[in-house]
């Protein structure tokens, strides 16, 4: 006769459930998505992370996406976007290099705006200071917008798919991989590996390509004048 299955008991939690916000229910779904991605944000989860009932939540949100975009609202209005001071171009590289940060530090964002627009006050703060930024440079509502975009999807690409500092052994794991491709086909990723791998990850690599995309702006807006 073999034994039944049966699953361990639930984990009791000590002293009285925690008191629930807004604010705190949202700061947990940023912390689970950023530890786990976005598929892990349900109300059932994120419930039981915060010791509550899930149908609880839905009096403090109508649903998932509202309570996301109340989250990543306040993921980003933990960082300063304010339009600084000094020449057009150290407040741009300012204010981008702060957008790369935050979402370096919510990994969620990224995830988030790979399916769809995020539109909440909080990042838009950035739109707005990025663009203003050009404006006061002297592009026009055109060439402002454009540059911002171009811009925004640099960092956002970049935080997506290169952002981490790679490691020795994964350096050496990429150079040995293009090192070994046939040098006939590839004499640019074959033959120059070394210098290759250091550039493909990490935040030397982005900080040299927002000077390129800043060379390129400067040199356009001489020509607009």
């Amino acid at each position: 006769m073999t034994e039944m299955q049966t699953s361990p008991p639930p984990v009791k939690r000590r002293g009285p459930p925690p008191k629930l916000t807004r604010e705190a229910i949202a700061d947990a779904a940023l912390d689970l998505i950023d530890r786990d991605g976005i598929r892990a944000l349900t109300m059932r989860r994120l419930a039981l992370e915060l010791g509550a009932g899930a149908m609880t939540l839905y009096g403090y949100f109508s649903d998932k996406d509202e309570l996301l975009d109340f989250a990543l609202d306040r993921a980003a209005r933990r960082f300063d976007f304010a339009i600084g001071e000094g020449p057009w171009r150290a407040q741009l590289r300012e204010l981008v290099q702060t957008m790369m940060r935050a979402l370096t530090e919510h990994p969620g964002a990224v995830e988030t705006r790979a399916r769809r627009p995020i539109l909440n006050p909080g990042w838009l703060r950035a739109g707005e200071a990025g663009i203003g930024i050009l404006l006061e440079a002297g592009f026009d509502i055109t060439e402002a917008a454009a540059a911002w975009r171009l811009l925004f999807t640099f960092t956002f690409g970049y935080a997506a798919f290169s952002a981490a500092e790679p490691s020795p052994a994964q350096q050496a794991e990429w150079q040995r991989q293009l090192a070994a491709l046939p040098a006939e086909q590839y004499p640019v990723m074959a033959g120059e590996a070394t210098q290759l791998v250091s550039w493909m990850a990490g935040r030397r690599p982005f900080d040299h390509g927002l000077e390129l995309i800043l060379d390129g702006l400067e040199a356009r807006l001489a020509l607009l004048r």
